[in-house]
């Protein structure tokens, strides 16, 4: 579907993605601009469509964009196999912190789209959501989980903490432009952010009463 901006150089390939994902990040979905978009690329709509046929797939690919460096940075930390000698959280806090300061503008649209998700787009998204984390979980070591304890179910509750620390980031940043969340809001709070992701994941880890 996408194989005329696949060709594109990849340094113009990424100057597109950079203003879309503004664009989106910025305006929501339904809000962003098309035209906002080819005016500031200096391109026609006819060749911005030639790219990616509608909005709607432009919008998709860009998600399919973000989770493929999200899930490439993960496979990273475990470029050598299965982490045979961590276990599910070891890394989670330092990847939470590592998207957030290095990749804003990458953690704010993941943000939005799996929090905010255009209902007309929600199956799409959800799906490739999922796929990319089937993938992540194997390379989880399962080692030393108590028996009985579902992965699935583990992974559920690591969403649900993101999902809400997304929120809370969410609530922190209404109001203000792009360009101060990215320089100035996110790198502020970045440090409560991440100390609060790590103790949620602690008590997941250790549970709440001593035994």
């Amino acid at each position: 579907m996408y194989e005329t901006f696949e060709k594109l150089r990849a340094d113009r390939k990424e100057q597109i993605i950079q203003v879309c994902l503004e664009e989106f990040v910025e305006n929501g979905y339904r809000n962003a601009s098309t035209n906002t978009i080819v005016k500031r690329l200096g391109i026609s709509k006819g060749v911005l469509f030639l790219y990616f046929k509608n909005k709607r797939n432009l919008y998709l690919y860009l998600v399919e964009y973000v989770m493929e460096i999200l899930t490439r940075d993960y496979f990273r930390t475990y470029e050598n196999g299965p982490a045979m000698e961590n276990d599910v959280f070891d890394h989670m806090g330092q990847l939470y912190k590592d998207v957030i300061q290095n990749k804003p503008l990458i953690f704010l649209f993941m943000m939005q789209a799996f929090i905010n998700t255009p209902e007309e787009l929600k199956e799409e998204v959800e799906a490739r959501h999922n796929q990319s984390h089937e993938r992540m979980a194997q390379y989880i070591n399962q080692a030393g989980f108590r028996q009985g304890i579902d992965f699935r179910l583990v992974d559920d509750l690591l969403h649900m903490v993101s999902y809400y620390i997304g929120q809370l980031i969410a609530n922190d940043l209404k109001g203000k432009d792009l360009n101060t969340i990215i320089n100035d809001e996110i790198k502020k709070n970045l440090v409560r952010y991440v100390e609060l992701f790590e103790k949620y994941v602690d008590i997941m880890r250790y549970g709440v009463y001593e035994r």
